[in-house]
């Protein structure tokens, strides 16, 4: 299991952005993360065409399953999204990973019970890189 921003594990967090001029404000070879809507599509694919590694925020099966298409590396979502996307990502052999985004330690263990990727901490995020 994948596990970002434990306390215990070492890691590198996730850089927040909104827009691609924050992409500048990250330390170079860096994740970035966002949240998936048609309105950051130009952000998917910025982040795509010049191999910057990239996490979307998805509330939706549906947009778990763009999100996939649009390239990204890592698919952040709570419980209500994560069993059926770790369906999807083991049935059509994703390239992203699924990770449970969670504030409690207690959830490792429901996403292993579920065999979700992995799972990302709040504090796994940087927020205040711009």
């Amino acid at each position: 299991m994948i596990i970002i921003g434990h306390p215990w594990i070492g890691f590198e967090p996730f850089y927040l952005i909104k827009k691609v001029e924050d992409i500048s404000c990250t330390p170079s070879n860096s994740r970035v993360i966002f949240s998936f809507s048609e309105a950051n599509l130009p952000l998917c694919r910025h982040c795509a065409q010049n191999s910057v590694p990239f996490a979307l925020i998805c509330d939706t099966k549906k947009d778990v399953l763009f999100a996939q298409a649009l390239g990204c590396d890592f698919i952040v979502c709570d419980k209500s999204v994560a069993i059926d996307a770790q369906k999807f990502a083991d049935g059509y052999l994703f390239d992203a990973k699924i990770l449970l985004y969670t504030g409690a330690q207690s959830d490792m263990e429901w996403a292993a019970d579920h065999e979700i990727d992995g799972i990302l901490f709040e504090e796994g995020i940087d927020y205040g890189s711009c």
